[in-house]
């Protein structure tokens, strides 16, 4: 049948919020879970680090409402800050009704002391 990859994601992370939000999701989000995976802070200089991702949540059912991945990202990989402040991300659907999984999507971001 095919799983439709997602589209494009926001993610915020700054020192108060850490957010994973789809811009569009599938029509019919039956069956679907958002697998999102995260590395650990890497330093400025590395620019390719998606193989080091490993899964912080699973999202039961698919939307475009920010997710709060904050906790789910600390208690993995820890607490993130300057030294380290980018973050890798590798994200994906599975069909949790046949095992299928969708194309994997790579997205990046740096953290920020901000608010």
């Amino acid at each position: 049948m095919g799983v439709e990859t997602p589209g494009a994601c926001t993610i915020v992370c700054t020192g108060s919020a850490f957010t994973f939000k789809l811009d569009a999701v599938p029509a019919d989000v039956t069956n679907l879970k958002l697998v999102i995976e995260a590395t650990e802070g890497q330093s400025n200089g590395v620019s390719r680090a998606y193989s080091k991702a490993a899964q912080i949540k699973m999202v039961s059912s698919p939307s475009t409402s920010a997710v709060d991945i904050k906790s789910d990202y600390e208690a993995k990989n820890g607490v993130l800050g300057a030294g380290a402040p980018k973050v890798f991300f590798r994200y994906y659907f599975v069909n949790s009704a046949t095992g299928e999984k969708s194309g994997i999507m790579l997205a990046s971001v740096t953290w920020t002391a901000g608010e």
